[in-house]
């Protein structure tokens, strides 16, 4: 049966292990932005040469997500929305980026595939799934803390969230191997027979 939980980061192995598909999360503390390709070479380049970080990764969050928000003259932000990006783009570079950083849950919508719940399985971390669409539930639990490298375009720009209770959140891919995308996949290929046969469409 499905729970409801509350984390606050930095999240522990034991705590993410104990979530299960479906279970309803809303997270507090620190979550940082990934949005782009470059957001994942950059930092694993540098863990690898063993550069220091401008953020603290082990046991936090990373969310993919796009903002909207203004930086005001007093060094403030105006921060006005902020959603999810489709995290499938990005299956070729979390695997190595999980293990490196240490990152214990991934935020985003519409999955990620057997790599990433493989890497997901062995390291202790979760894939949260966010309602798309939804910008206007999420968006009052969180607030900007900083910018990093915002002297580059918004592309190379990444950013600290604070999260407040933020969700709801859907373990979708969970630490033990289990991801609601697959069987929701293996559901359908099951089902693909009858439905054709009632359509009276052939298979060949």
């Amino acid at each position: 049966m499905a729970r409801t939980v509350y984390l606050k980061t930095p999240l522990t192995e034991e705590e993410v292990r104990g979530l299960q598909l479906d279970d309803v999360v809303y997270l507090t503390g620190d979550a940082y932005t990934m949005m782009y390709i470059d957001h994942f070479t950059r930092l694993t380049g540098m863990i690898k040469a063993g550069e220091p970080l401008p953020m603290e990764l082990k046991g936090n969050v990373i969310y993919n997500t796009g903002t909207i928000f203004r930086r005001e003259e007093d060094g403030t932000y105006d921060f006005r929305a902020i959603g999810a990006t489709t995290s499938s783009k990005f299956n070729a570079y979390t695997p190595e980026f999980i293990r490196l950083s240490g990152v214990r849950a991934v935020i985003g919508k519409g999955g990620m595939d057997r790599n990433v719940l493989d890497a997901m399985q062995e390291c202790g971390c979760v894939y949260l799934a966010i309602v798309g669409g939804c910008s206007a539930i999420y968006t009052p639990h969180v607030e900007l803390k900083r910018e990093f490298w915002p002297q580059k375009s918004w592309a190379d720009n990444q950013l600290q969230l604070r999260l407040d209770a933020f969700g709801p959140l859907f373990v979708a891919m969970d630490a033990n191997g289990n991801s609601i995308y697959e069987q929701c996949g293996d559901a359908a290929q099951e089902n693909l027979p009858a439905i054709y046969a009632k359509l009276g469409i052939g298979t060949k």
